[in-house]
């Protein structure tokens, strides 16, 4: 069993690797570089769904078109995949009917293939009509959009759309929201530092 999730663990982490290109994609691939990904080291996740999880097909679907080895190792790995969510988010802070539609899983880290040394790596998922209201955090981050348009939007600026295959890159505690549209997000993220740190809400004005 070992050799068949290490096997297919280090297939979506490679398809990402060779597919991941733009701003941000050199500090993610040194940081990947260095980290443990050894047959030793690989782990079992407990695998876990969400509600968020029935927009998965769809996404893989459509990331076919634009990576085609990523979506293909995403439906090997999908049955081993823990879900879960920021336990500081609720529909009352996020909106009605925020939670049902968020799901984000780890390739590396706690709940991922690899432990990871100060790096995360993963998926998320956000449902359509959706905002993911500004906050921060100190590590940096690089989304890579695998589903798309989306809006996007970095300290306050206006929400600028931004298509699949775009990468998006944040800088320590930059502030940054997100909003869908009307198809589900499915994105490769990654916190390439100072991972201990969780994402803060920013205050309403």
């Amino acid at each position: 069993m070992n050799d068949e999730i290490y096997g297919s663990a280090i297939w979506m982490i490679d398809a990402i690797r060779r597919a991941l290109k733009g701003e941000g994609s050199a500090d993610v691939k040194a940081r990947l570089a260095v980290q443990d990904l050894s047959p030793a080291s690989v782990r079992i996740p407990v695998p876990h769904r969400l509600p968020a999880c029935r927009h998965l097909p769809e996404c893989v679907a459509a990331s076919m078109f634009l990576a085609p080895d990523v979506a293909a190792a995403l439906a090997e790995i999908d049955e081993f995949l823990h879900w879960k969510q920021n336990p500081n988010y609720s529909d009352e802070l996020m909106g009605e009917g925020y939670m049902d539609n968020y799901a984000y899983a780890e390739l590396i880290g706690p709940g991922g293939f690899f432990l990871g040394e100060d790096f995360l790596m993963g998926l998320m998922l956000l449902g359509p009509y959706r905002h993911y209201p500004d906050h921060h955090h100190p590590a940096p981050e690089l989304y890579w959009l695998l589903t798309g348009p989306s809006k996007w939007r970095c300290d306050n600026s206006a929400f600028t759309e931004r298509k699949a295959g775009e990468t998006i890159w944040h800088m320590p505690m930059m502030s940054h929201a997100t909003k869908t549209l009307d198809g589900p997000l499915l994105a490769i993220w990654a916190w390439t530092r100072d991972v201990g740190v969780p994402a803060k809400l920013l205050e309403r004005a």
